[in-house]
């Protein structure tokens, strides 16, 4: 079980991440802009395989070329390493689709 992190623990965790991440009220945000449509549409491709082997699925919308992100562990209403382990994972998609 994933337990609700505190501010020094988020803090902590969000400089292990591409600085594309900042937090948000009690949300991890960000955006992704990509070099086509198609890059999107792969990212969003991609990152749903890991999304539904930890079973946490992200808030994110798709305009063109851009993907905007908020990420939260909803049974808990805040955030948790999940947030963040799918944070990098995104992370490591993205570059390789740059």
């Amino acid at each position: 079980m994933h337990d609700l992190l505190n501010e020094n623990e988020t803090k902590e965790l969000l400089n292990t991440l591409s600085k594309k991440w900042s937090i948000s009220d009690k949300f991890l945000v960000s955006n992704y802009k990509f070099k086509s449509f198609q890059n999107a549409i792969n990212f969003i491709n991609e990152v749903g395989k890991t999304c539904e082997d930890m079973n946490h699925h992200p808030k994110w919308t798709n305009t063109y070329d851009m993907i905007e992100i908020e990420l939260y562990t909803h049974d808990k209403n805040g955030l948790t390493k999940k947030d963040f382990a799918l944070a990098k994972r995104m992370d490591e998609v993205f570059k390789d689709l740059s």
